[in-house]
């Protein structure tokens, strides 16, 4: 695919259909990562659950099953354990960050070298660099922005909740509109800086920084492509999301008919096919913008214009013959 089209959009998918295996490699680094962070995320709340002591009264409250008892039992039984889960939480979404941070940089890396050499003239990738180190950068910065992003959006939520508490509408509502609204903006924006960077690293073997700065280059020259590319995949994704959304509870409707387990089974394989779905149509898009971004450094550039060469202007003639 030295060639693309003239669409980025088709480009983004032809190149998927072109090469299957960079669609499996996504779902490979993916989902063996949401495999990991729902393991650790099980085995860290269940090594919490078993170092709480129950004593045989709070086992009498439990079973008695009256809501005021317990109520008592749990607030007995969580005593002086919420610093200790919340150090144990916060351990845990550290170490997931660096987690996801390794296994996008490695899957992120391949694809878009894989990418890059499909879609650009030159046939040596070896001028290419793997860019681990400028991806792995970015990557995080990334992550971190995003629980940013997301400690803005609750904060600014729960503060709202607290002013709606105290009859302060107005406050709570500046706090719910634009608090949620400016970080989810910010957060949207900067991730999106974070997940274009990785090419320019990858392509003209630039550090991060420099990277970054290409980026809102790349941006700045093909804001209304890159824009239009942005609605278009965000149509698809909203479009793919609702259908899901209807298919995902249909099964709900089968249970006079199916154990509870099978129809549990068949929700959990329909969120799967919505996840790769996403993950193919994020794909589509890193492609599209390869696409475009090759598409313009093969644009020829505007000759200059010459001004045509004028012969010299020539002094009198010298006479053949002189003066009889």
């Amino acid at each position: 695919m030295a060639q693309p089209g003239h669409s980025p959009f088709r480009d983004g998918f032809a190149a998927l259909w072109h090469e299957p295996a960079l669609f499996a490699a996504e779902l490979t680094w993916r989902w063996c990562f949401g495999l990991a962070a729902w393991s650790l995320v099980i085995a860290s709340g269940a090594w919490f659950l078993d170092s709480l002591t129950i004593s045989p009264g709070d086992r009498f409250l439990l079973n008695s099953l009256q809501p005021q008892l317990l109520s008592s039992a749990l607030r007995h039984i969580f005593r002086g354990s919420l610093s200790r889960f919340l150090w144990e939480q916060i351990v845990l979404l550290a170490g997931l960050t660096l987690l996801w941070t390794f296994a996008a940089t490695a899957g992120r890396a391949a694809n878009l070298r894989r990418l890059i050499a499909m879609f650009s003239a030159d046939e040596d990738s070896s001028s290419m660099s793997w860019g681990f180190a400028e991806v792995f950068v970015l990557t995080l910065l990334r992550a971190m922005w995003t629980l940013i992003a997301v400690a803005g959006v609750l904060i600014s939520l729960a503060g709202g909740v607290v002013l709606a508490h105290d009859h302060r509408a107005a406050r709570a509502a500046a706090a719910l509109a634009f608090g949620i609204g400016l970080s989810w903006a910010f957060g949207t924006v900067l991730n999106w800086f974070f997940g274009l960077a990785p090419l320019f690293c990858v392509r003209n073997r630039v550090a991060a920084p420099e990277g970054l700065i290409e980026a809102a280059d790349f941006l700045s020259r093909q804001s209304g492509r890159l824009i239009g590319l942005g609605l278009v995949f965000g149509i698809i994704r909203l479009i793919w999301a609702g259908t899901m959304f209807f298919v995902l509870f249909a099964p709900l409707k089968l249970t006079h008919h199916l154990a509870p387990g099978w129809i549990a089974l068949v929700m959990g394989m329909v969120l799967l096919l919505y996840f790769a779905g996403a993950d193919l149509l994020y794909l589509a898009r890193l492609g599209a913008y390869v696409s475009l971004a090759e598409d313009e450094s093969r644009a020829p550039e505007t000759p200059e214009v010459i001004a045509p060469l004028q012969a010299p202007a020539l002094e009198d003639p010298v006479p053949l013959v002189g003066p009889a």
